[in-house]
């Protein structure tokens, strides 16, 4: 059975989630988004060099991409890294905290917490808050 916050679905086991869930602070307008989406990590990478390899993807195809810290942490026991870095879109500069969270099965979740402009401190702890909160289901349950 395949849940959504709607409601479910009788999908085939084979079957998998390639969702992207996008929810926002302020729906009126600009506010701090988070965006969540799930990959499977190409065979034989290493979850480190799945991140590093995503992160060499963005810098060629964002606009004056850099990356500002990186730190490795766990996200609820599971291992995880956090990339805070800023690209120029079409609107405006843009700041990113994107969360990758090694799940099972050789799959990883990615929360990108991303505004306008410049992230505050506080609005950046209140993305890393929600991040720590995720709580990863054993895949089949």
């Amino acid at each position: 059975m395949y849940r959504i916050n709607e409601g479910s679905i009788d999908l085939p086991r084979a079957w998998q989630d390639r969702t992207i869930n996008v929810v926002s602070s302020n729906p009126a307008g600009p506010g701090v988004s988070l965006t969540i989406t799930r990959d499977d990590m190409p065979w034989g990478m290493g979850f480190a060099e799945y991140v590093e390899d995503q992160a060499k993807q963005a810098a060629q195809a964002l606009k004056d991409f850099r990356i500002d810290a990186r730190r490795e942490l766990s996200v609820n026991g599971v291992p995880a890294i956090e990339i805070e870095c800023h690209w120029v879109a079409k609107q405006g500069p843009i700041h990113q905290l994107i969360t990758t969270v090694s799940a099972s099965g050789g799959r990883v979740l990615v929360l990108t917490a991303s505004t306008g402009g410049e992230m505050s401190a506080a609005q950046q702890a209140e993305m890393r808050r929600i991040v720590s909160t995720l709580q990863l289901e054993t895949v089949g349950a």
